[in-house]
């Protein structure tokens, strides 16, 4: 069972305001677009009488109960309350997160020197230097292919 804790007058005033913004969302938002709609379409084309935000709302009440009456109160979202996990079981995630935190960081740092050592191996290379490189490269490894028999 969740329980919220609240402290003092500012977590009555939060607890108040989100009541509010809840109601206002899913209360006075679909009552005033009910009774745009009404007013919009029924008043103008067919003289229905005009509706107030109230009625909107009433309205509103109305197509929201037929709607859980017609569906047998199966909604499209349900809350399900998992098992609670033990101190030991949170322990051992918060330790293979950190493990593996640590891990992807010293692997970023490995790329990173990686690639700090291949461009500063030589970092005044010339094309003559790299040929005279190349062609001693050639001879070292005809000397260890000379070794090898």
């Amino acid at each position: 069972m969740k329980v919220i804790k609240i402290d003092g007058i500012r977590g009555l005033l939060n607890a108040v305001f989100i009541g509010c913004c809840l109601f206002a969302g899913f209360v006075i938002s679909p009552g005033y677009l009910a009774m745009y709609l009404w007013n919009r379409y029924l008043v103008t084309n067919y003289m229905f009488p005009q509706l107030t935000l109230f009625q909107g709302v009433l309205l509103w009440t109305i197509v929201f109960l037929s709607y859980c009456i017609l569906t047998k109160g199966r909604f499209a979202v349900s809350f399900q309350s998992t098992p609670e996990m033990r101190d030991e079981e949170l322990e051992s995630i918060i330790k293979t997160a950190k493990i593996s935190s640590q891990l992807r960081m010293m692997n970023k740092m490995m790329a990173k020197s990686d690639r700090f050592e291949q461009t500063e191996k030589n970092p005044y290379k010339t094309e003559d230097s790299a040929a005279e490189q190349n062609s001693s490269s050639d001879v070292n490894e005809e000397e260890n292919v000379s070794n090898i028999k």
